[in-house]
């Protein structure tokens, strides 16, 4: 299996680990802050780290295309609208079936594939069925909830299965970690815009607690900027497929933090559910086998290096 694909695949279960950290940070954060403030102010935060620590250089900014502006745009929009119904979605339906709901993006990222004439293979298929099956089982969505509720988080999954797809298709096209920034900023942008409605908190938390702030940090610089850069770079090796099936591991790791963290139990069937998707996870990985995608030449782009 090639060294990079190995690489690529060890930090997007890492950082999937910290996003599944996080549920509980958040949890503890929106006590005193607003949602649509900590999402302003953790992509603020990403962005201003990613142009310290790149986009001080005048090279970085050499040969920006318009397209790629128009894909980081795009593709940002895309995420802000994920955050934006997610947040709004949890208002109206249990937490179980919210969890559940965001997960189907697993299954819709090889449904986007077909609009693209790409047919998953029949392992992809599997494990991305096996994936569905345990995030049901770990999920447990007890509670029909609000139908709006329902609606809202079904956009949620189809906003973050989009992201991940276009971005794949554009990675070829775009520097990485410009492409990064121009994502991270265009959220921050979107959120920040919805902080100034009235009742969403504004732009910043005059009555903040501690805690809140040390979630804004490692969203920022973790979870936002590092775990975004990552996936980013990840698909120059992996695929959008692969990549979901990785991410249904997020409330896995969800479930272990809550336990160590806030000692909230999980059913048996749940503890079954997070064996179930970590066979699917190393299923596809295994079997993927290090492939090289249509198109990438591994070992020749680096996170500031660009194929246009």
């Amino acid at each position: 299996m090639n060294s990079r694909h190995r690489r690529a695949r060890a930090s997007l279960l890492a950082i999937t680990a910290l996003w599944g950290a996080t549920f509980s940070l958040n949890e503890v954060a929106l006590h005193s802050i607003t949602a649509p403030t900590l999402t302003f102010l953790r992509f603020a935060l990403a962005s201003v780290f990613l142009l310290v620590i790149f986009g001080r250089h005048r090279s970085f900014w050499r040969d920006l295309a318009q397209r790629e502006v128009g894909a980081g745009v795009a593709t940002g929009a895309l995420l802000f609208g994920g955050y934006l119904t997610q947040t709004e979605g949890q208002r109206f339906i249990s937490a179980s079936l919210s969890g559940f709901l965001t997960g189907l993006s697993v299954i819709l990222v090889p449904i986007l594939l077909l609009f693209f004439h790409r047919r998953p293979s029949k392992l992809q298929i599997g494990a991305t069925i096996l994936a569905l099956a345990g995030l049901y089982l770990l999920a447990a969505p007890a509670g029909a909830g609000h139908l709006l509720g329902v609606a809202l988080m079904l956009a949620c999954a189809m906003f973050f299965a989009m992201q991940l797809v276009v971005v794949e298709f554009v990675i070829d096209h775009v520097q990485v970690a410009r492409f990064t920034l121009l994502q991270m900023m265009t959220v921050a942008v979107l959120a920040g815009l919805v902080t100034l409605v009235p009742g969403q908190g504004g732009l910043w938390p005059a009555h903040a607690s501690g805690e809140a702030w040390l979630t804004v940090i490692i969203n920022g610089i973790g979870a936002s900027a590092v775990g975004f850069l990552a996936q980013t770079w990840s698909l120059r090796w992996l695929d959008s497929i692969e990549i979901s099936i990785i991410y249904s591991m997020e409330p896995v790791f969800a479930a272990l933090v809550a336990l160590v963290a806030l000692h909230q139990r999980q059913r048996l069937f749940g503890w079954i559910g997070g064996a179930i998707i970590v066979g699917a996870m190393l299923l596809i990985s295994v079997g993927s086998g290090g492939d090289e995608q249509p198109g990438t030449q591994p070992g020749t782009k680096g996170p500031q290096e660009s194929s246009s």
